[in-house]
């Protein structure tokens, strides 16, 4: 340790023992200057009385009753404030730093002097000897007798007077008048609300029942003005084909207008939307709904379902055994997922450190950076769920990439676990450290639901993503991404955001409007969703099964293209709109025959035109519905088959956008051999979670900052189109929240899965299930070097080249099919191979059989 070193903490520990004796001094003259204005007599002075007491009355003796003297004749009875300040201010300086004590010593003499005034002003005579009269002193009687009365007026110098003594107050104690008048209104509201249910509870069963119809029919009239808002949005947005995704608010300032620093606590302010949102209720003509609702107490334990092969055969075989009538309904009685299934946030707050100790960090941090000689002044604070944000305006000629290379040192001197440095925020003209909290506040996914971020948000495909470092909901649009790379390491999050991913699509969209394919190779995940109407197919596990629901998919997508083309439009917002005005227009004209026809009371309905009959309209769908395509850990398909893969994705990725087809991947391998060049030129949206080394962030995000999160949630999100990476705290869903809601969705309808890739995916799981004998594993073997080798197949030639009987040839053929290397026969055709020969690994696959 250097001698500058030492000496500067023993220095260090000398200010800390003055500064500890200085507190206790004024504490102590602070006590006995009180015990003097106590017992102070007019008799002990020659002030107020000639000869005086001989010894003095006052319990400090002469000292004493000249200072109590000198205090009243000055400001009266005001003096007692002398010994308040003193005995505060002992305090503050003995358990805490002091903080602006020669600001603070002004806007005390503002309180003096105006409450000073404002005592004499309340004395009915002054009498310059006479201490129960003189009552605000020389001061007082200056300030009111000889200058603001004579120009004021009684009543215009008690208002200046007033006016001076409460600004002193706020000042001198911090205190904002509108957070206290909230606060007060709060705690009225509150009381009112328990009273209310007080009589409520007091009431008969008559009364009781009145006045709670009376409440589910006012709470009734605010929903369906929600839902008649909500509709009105729908029919705007199927209107317009190209709107716009919600820009990032701008959070630049000019220096010219720079403002005071000032602390924002984000995790109180979305509090507000949550309060305002109305709780749904059933109506008394609907006792079986009512009956259904089970109470929270009641809900079933979280739980992650371990499902075998075996299982999730049964539970297809379920799935498909639908009948007819089922098949041809829609959805038309199809409710949405109700709020009331989702865990709602305590309004208790963060519970993180106050305003106070947010100033004590940021002047420790300005401190830390000018001991290494960096002149920095104090900017804005923003408290936020997991990290506290500290803005500092440095000095004219810092540059800032002395602070961004300050990072050890401001994390030993903060003791912080690890922090982020902005050098500079993007849009700003600070530098910002982000330190993390040490209490953090978790972001529900029910918080954003119940926000105007969300009820308001125009997004064609909302995902309900958390809330950034300034408290703002972000609501992400998929359909304007179009797709999305989700990375992070095991344990950062990356799960729960699957899970609110597909959370918020099924809170928004019907089954008919919006299908999901689910890749889960680690099986467990996604497993509690295979029930769901809106899956394409149950979710797929298995690894060699990828590929043909990616053909599924792409064919498609190929199809829907087709479907445009001949619509005369250039994407499925457009067509959807146009399907919808076409199907308008056809209601009317039946509407205006059925009128005729009741006019004429000529022919039926059956003969009319454009009744009953088929055009050309109905060879293409009413409506097309999105696809989202999710893969759970992308490293697992990479590992078998990286060509493959990532020639689909890449195919997909640039052409489905149009179709409605979009993907949304996800990996805990952030690793260059698993997101290649090709995946992240085509998916530019990504979202990054804690990672551990900087290596893993810049594949994510082509830039480091990924592994300085918190984890827990802690991301970084890089919108479509930009550059500039937001950080954000993840909303959280807990695995039983998503279990309610699924059996809630379930419980109104069964799966319907697409038959044809449905019984592709089946024959290939009912002919693998079975072991291949050893036998039968080396002719398969030798059958995919043949197809490998001469990159076609067929029966014929295995059964020429390896010289075996048609039948076993046919069965190798077959079960190539099945494993997903070949493509199905399609007529005199030549079968496609569905992987690339020159970088399929044939040892690996043959592991996995």
């Amino acid at each position: 340790m250097s001698a500058k070193a030492s000496r500067s903490q023993i220095e260090g520990g000398e200010r800390s023992l003055l500064q500890e004796l200085l507190a206790i001094a004024i504490l102590g003259m602070g006590l006995l200057l009180l015990l003097a204005l106590i017992s102070h007599d007019p008799g002990d002075s020659s002030f107020w009385q000639s000869p005086t007491n001989d010894p003095p009355s006052n319990f400090i003796g002469p000292v004493g009753a000249l200072l109590s003297s000198l205090g009243i004749l000055f400001f009266g009875l005001g003096a007692f404030l002398f010994p308040l300040l003193m005995i505060i201010g002992g305090l503050t300086l003995l358990f805490t730093r002091p903080i602006r004590y020669l600001i603070k010593l002004g806007w005390f003499s503002m309180i003096l002097i105006s409450g000073s005034g404002l005592l004499q002003m309340l004395s009915s005579t002054i009498g310059p000897y006479g201490a129960s009269e003189f009552t605000g002193g020389l001061a007082g009687y200056f300030v009111y007798d000889q200058f603001l009365a004579k120009f004021l007026g009684t009543a215009g110098a008690g208002m200046s007077l007033g006016f001076l003594y409460f600004c002193g107050l706020i000042l001198l104690f911090e205190v904002r008048p509108i957070q206290l008048s909230k606060a007060f209104f709060a705690w009225m509201a509150k009381q009112i609300d328990e009273w209310q249910q007080r009589q409520l509870d007091r009431a008969d069963p008559i009364e009781r029942l009145e006045m709670e119809q009376k409440r589910i029919e006012k709470e009734k009239r605010r929903l369906e003005k929600k839902m008649t808002k909500k509709e009105s949005n729908e029919k705007a947005l199927a209107e317009d084909s190209s709107v716009l995704s919600p820009g990032q608010e701008d959070w630049g300032e000019s220096p010219s207008s720079r403002p005071s620093p000032r602390v924002i606590d984000t995790t109180q302010r979305e509090k507000a939307d949550g309060a305002d949102w109305p709780e749904p209720k059933l109506s008394p003509e609907a006792p079986e709904a009512e009956s259904e609702i089970k109470p929270d107490s009641e809900k079933r334990e979280a739980r992650k379902p371990i499902v075998t092969k075996a299982d999730a055969k049964e539970q297809e075989q379920e799935a498909m055994k639908i009948s007819e009538e089922e098949q041809a309904s829609d959805f038309s009685k199809y409710e949405l997922p109700s709020v009331d299934l989702l865990t709602k946030g305590s309004p208790a707050g963060s519970g993180g450190m106050d305003e106070s100790a947010l100033k004590r960090n940021q002047e420790l941090l300005i401190e830390t950076l000018k001991q290494f000689g960096i002149d920095v002044e104090a900017g804005d604070i923003t408290r936020g769920a997991t990290i506290t944000r500290y803005e500092v305006y440095p000095a004219p000629g810092v540059r800032v990439e002395r602070i961004a290379k300050m990072h050890k040192n401001i994390a030993r001197a903060m003791r912080a676990e690890s922090i982020n440095i902005l050098a500079p925020i993007p849009g700003k003209d600070t530098v910002g450290i982000e330190i993390g909290n040490s209490k953090k506040a978790m972001v529900l996914l029910r918080d954003l639901f119940e926000s105007d971020g969300w009820t308001q948000s125009k997004a064609k495909l909302p995902i309900a993503l958390g809330k950034d470092v300034y408290g703002k909901v972000m609501v992400a649009d998929l359909a304007e991404m179009p797709h999305l790379l989700i990375g992070g390491s095991t344990g950062s999050g990356k799960s729960v955001c699957i899970n609110c991913v597909l959370m918020s699509f099924l809170y928004r969209f019907n089954p008919d409007e919006l299908r999901i394919i689910m890749v889960d190779p680690k099986v467990v995940e996604l497993q509690i969703y295979n029930d769901l109407p809106h899956l394409v197919v149950p979710v797929v596990t298995e690894v060699k099964k990828v590929m043909v629901a990616f053909k599924w998919v792409i064919n498609e997508m190929e199809k829907r293209y087709r479907i445009l083309a001949k619509a005369g439009v250039r994407n499925i917002t457009a067509y959807n709109a146009k399907m919808a005005e076409q199907r308008t227009n056809r209601s009317a004209e039946e509407l205006d025959l059925k009128a005729k026809l009741e006019q004429s009371e000529e022919g039926s309905e059956d003969t009319l035109p454009g009744m009953g009959s088929t055009t050309s309209d109905d060879e293409m769908p009413e409506k097309l519905p999105y696809i989202v395509l999710i893969i759970d850990e992308l490293a697992d398909l990479m590992q078998q088959s990286p060509a493959d893969v990532e020639l689909a994705i890449a195919r997909l990725s640039a052409k489905a956008r149009a179709a409605g087809i979009h993907l949304i991947i996800a990996t805990q391998t952030p690793r260059a051999q698993v997101i290649t060049g090709v995946i992240k030129t085509n998916v530019p949206c990504r979202v990054a979670f804690q990672v551990p080394s900087a290596l893993d962030s810049r594949v994510i995000l082509d830039e480091n900052g990924a592994e300085n999160l918190m984890g827990k949630g802690d991301l970084l999100y890089l919108p479509p189109g930009s550059a500039r990476v937001i950080r954000a705290q993840g909303a959280f869903v807990s695995d039983q929240e998503v279990g309610d809601v699924v059996d809630q969705i379930k419980g109104q309808s069964t799966p319907r899965f697409e038959s044809e890739i449905h019984d592709k995916l089946n024959r290939s799981s009912d002919e693998a299930s079975g072991d291949l004998s050893d036998t039968d594993r080396q002719m398969l073997e030798k059958a995919l070097e043949v197809v490998l080798q001469e990159k076609k197949a067929s029966t014929s030639m295995v059964q020429r080249r390896l010289r075996i009987g048609y039948n076993t040839a046919a069965r190798l053929i077959d079960l190539l099919e099945d494993y997903g290397v070949i493509g199905p026969q399609e007529g005199a055709k030549a079968r496609e191979i569905l992987i690339d020969p020159d970088q399929f690994d044939t040892d690996a696959f043959m592991e996995t059989l």
